[in-house]
């Protein structure tokens, strides 16, 4: 007699919202640290008064990133296997390998950069600046390839990768870094407050890598809509299982309202760009959802 036998086991660990948050809280840090640098590493003076506490808040973001990471691995302890000085594992050919160098380095930049900042040493926080600013690009830049060198994952596997987490990680950084500022502000002395005028230029800057962001969305699109049944299937899945996170969240909240804003008087002026800061932090958290969780959707069910 023969018989047939019919298994439907799942054998991948999926990553979850926490994966989704760590990219945002990794991007937003890299983003309000390279604000951070234009005053003492770049020479703009109109930074220098921001510069400390951007790095600070940078800072804080980045230590929040090893308790997701750490958790999302099931085995805790297993966060040891990347550190080859301490269990001998090293793999140099897997990017996350050296993501976790960058990851437990450039918090060390940062904090000796905000120290020198502190001790109004110019010289050596230019020179430790910038080392912490290719530290924050690269740390960024690593997660979208980590993202891109998986062929099995169609949505993933794009060059696109690491420029659009790195666009989006500028413009999340800047607009998470103004609210926090506003914020700030309400609950310091009179001549500690910031000039509104940084923020609205900060908003400028928001501006030009929104335009970018919105470029590189649209020459994706296109490819998908052009390209293989594979990702012609990723468009599908974007205009339906997943038009809230990328559709709505990604390019309604967080890409086209804000820039509609800034094309009008209200962005010229400290409410429309906090307005606008909002709308885009929160805009490049539906990217960074949709980004996690399509491929694994298209991976689980077809």
């Amino acid at each position: 007699m023969e018989h047939e036998i019919v298994a439907n086991a799942f054998h991948h660990a999926p990553w979850g919202t926490p994966i989704a948050v760590y990219f945002w809280l990794v991007g937003s840090s890299a983003g309000s640290f390279v604000i951070s640098s234009l005053g003492w590493v770049f020479g703009m003076k109109k930074y220098k008064p921001i510069s400390f506490f951007a790095s600070n808040l940078a800072i804080c973001q980045l230590l929040i990133v090893p308790v997701l990471l750490v958790f999302d691995l099931g085995q805790i302890m297993r966060f040891t296997h990347l550190f080859p000085l301490i269990t001998g594992f090293w793999h140099r050919t897997a990017p996350l390998a050296w993501g976790t160098a960058l990851v437990a380095s450039y918090p060390v930049g940062m904090f000796i950069y905000s120290y020198l900042i502190y001790r109004h040493n110019e010289t050596w926080a230019r020179v430790f600046g910038l080392i912490a600013v290719f530290q924050a690009i690269s740390t960024h830049w690593y997660t979208g390839v980590t993202m891109a060198l998986n062929p099995a994952r169609e949505p993933n596997h794009t060059a696109m990768a690491a420029i659009l987490f790195l666009i989006g990680a500028f413009i999340s950084g800047i607009g998470l870094l103004n609210i926090i500022l506003f914020i700030r502000d309400k609950f310091v002395k009179d001549e500690d407050k910031l000039e509104p005028g940084v923020i609205i230029d900060l908003g400028r800057l928001m501006l030009i890598g929104l335009l970018l962001d919105i470029f590189l969305v649209f020459s994706e699109f296109i490819h998908m809509t052009y390209g293989t049944e594979e990702e012609f299937h990723v468009l599908e899945l974007i205009s339906t299982v997943f038009s809230a996170p990328v559709l709505q969240l990604y390019l309604g909240v967080g890409l086209f309202l804000p820039l509609l804003i800034f094309l009008s008087p209200w962005g010229k002026k400290l409410s429309g760009v906090l307005a606008a800061s909002g709308l885009i932090a929160i805009g490049i958290f539906g990217m960074r959802v949709g980004w996690v969780q399509i491929s694994q959707f298209s991976q689980t069910f077809f």
